[in-house]
């Protein structure tokens, strides 16, 4: 296995374990946790996916994460109404 090999699988375990955390607080928010921490954790974990993917040159991942952000940050702001739809 090369380098990249080892990097990539590094990603993908850390993807996991972002997946599991995104689960936790999606479950959170719907039993009525709307709280800024709760969106800020959405936002560090999708912030990290697309991190890693973008330096694995994954441009679909990294393109669907950045609309997600920004998605997250009008929520933030109070533009969009928190939903079912955006969790």
């Amino acid at each position: 296995m090369s380098d990249l090999d080892d990097f990539k699988a590094t990603y993908f375990d850390e993807c996991s374990e972002l997946l599991l955390e995104l689960e936790e607080q999606f479950a959170a928010i719907e039993d009525g946790d709307r709280s800024s921490n709760r969106l800020n954790a959405v936002f560090r974990a999708i912030h990290s996916i697309k991190g890693g993917g973008g330096a694995f040159g994954f441009s679909g991942l990294v393109g669907f994460a950045h609309a997600y952000e920004t998605l997250l940050d009008h929520v933030r702001d109070g533009r969009v109404e928190l939903s079912e739809a955006v969790t």
